[in-house]
């Protein structure tokens, strides 16, 4: 049953005694409060859920105050209201659909409950005038794309049980300044922080087993970074564009460098491949107009498919190896091009 009670539009259930906010045939505008129970006739409905685009495209609503009794928000139920600047979860609150709140331009801060469990790929994602985020700590993952786009966000405060952060969950968040990576972190989806250029510094914690393809690609401030130790690989275009890095450090479990990785890395002066690297991959150092000097631990010449620079860094910068070995990487594929070769 659909019934019209104050200013709001729900789904009645007699047997369960429920209600759920719906669209209404007038776009909700304004102020909007969105109570913890009804009244219809001589019954009583606890407000449970907030359903799928439910206000969607709602240009003018300002503010909503949703009630301690609703569970979940559903998939686009605010999508697209650009003048949202206010909304207050209550405390029951567990679900946020996807897209849940994509494109609300306006919305400035997000304060959310502790019970939330999930929330949606790409859930706030182009809400732009996004500047705090404070994450429950019963969250396990952070989605795919979660907030992309957000190009204000200053600071991310991540609970402390999330173990992924997905694919392009902060791409494109270039006032990101800080984030604090909980102890429990495990994986680093792709391209999770591209192009995040205000960003300077990561501590990632030592379990992330995985930072994987462009996780930090064009992230033109970031100066430093440490692969953590259960990570294996550098993988494909991780620092791409990380213009102004100028101190790397790989662990000596390190066993492959992917395909760019370094590419465009216009500050760095230095780098040291590890003794257990066993292959380099195309383009690893393409670019990178400041490299001095490639500090090769390995036992035997690391096998390399392609190019692994362009011809400027081949001729001007010192390729250094262990005792021994200067002969071999003479002859080796792809390492018979640098011009300079020395022992450590």
């Amino acid at each position: 049953m659909i019934a019209a009670i104050g200013n709001i539009t729900y789904l009645l259930d007699a047997v369960k005694g429920t209600a759920t906010v719906t669209k209404s045939i007038v776009p909700y505008s304004g102020d909007v409060v969105v109570p913890s129970a009804v009244e219809y006739g001589s019954a009583e409905y606890a407000v449970v859920e907030i359903l799928d685009g439910a206000f969607a495209g709602c240009l003018e609503l300002k503010s909503v105050v949703i009630g301690d009794s609703v569970e979940s928000i559903g998939i686009g139920a605010f999508e697209g209201c650009g003048m949202l600047a206010s909304v207050s979860f209550g405390v029951g609150l567990h679900v946020i659909g996807m897209e849940a709140f994509k494109g609300c331009l306006s919305l400035r801060q997000l304060m959310l409950p502790k019970g939330v469990l999930v929330i949606g790929k790409g859930a706030f994602m182009g809400c732009t005038a996004l500047e705090n985020v404070y994450l429950p700590d019963n969250l396990v993952d952070i989605e795919p794309s979660l907030f992309d786009g957000c190009s204000s966000l200053q600071r991310i405060s991540i609970g402390s049980m999330v173990e992924t952060i997905g694919e392009y969950a902060f791409c494109g968040c270039s006032s990101l300044e800080c984030v604090g990576f909980p102890e429990g972190l495990l994986s680093i989806e792709g391209w999770a922080f591209r192009d995040c250029t205000a960003l300077r510094s990561v501590q990632l914690p030592k379990g992330v087993a995985a930072v994987k393809k462009g996780a930090f690609w064009g992230c033109s401030s970031l100066e430093k970074f440490v692969l953590p130790e259960a990570a294996n690989m550098l993988d494909q275009g991780v620092l791409a564009g990380c213009t102004s890095l100028r101190e790397v450090s790989l662990h000596q479990g390190v066993l492959s460098i992917g395909y760019g990785a370094f590419y465009n890395c216009s500050s760095i002066e230095s780098v040291t491949i590890p003794a257990a690297v066993v292959s380099v991959g195309e383009q690893a150092f393409r670019s990178c107009r400041a490299l001095k000097e490639l500090r090769v631990m390995c036992d035997a010449a690391p096998m390399c498919s392609a190019d692994i620079a362009d011809a400027d860094v081949y001729s001007r910068t010192l390729l250094l190896v262990k005792p021994g070995l200067v002969g071999e990487y003479g002859f080796a594929r792809i390492w018979e091009k640098f011009g300079n070769v020395e022992e450590v």
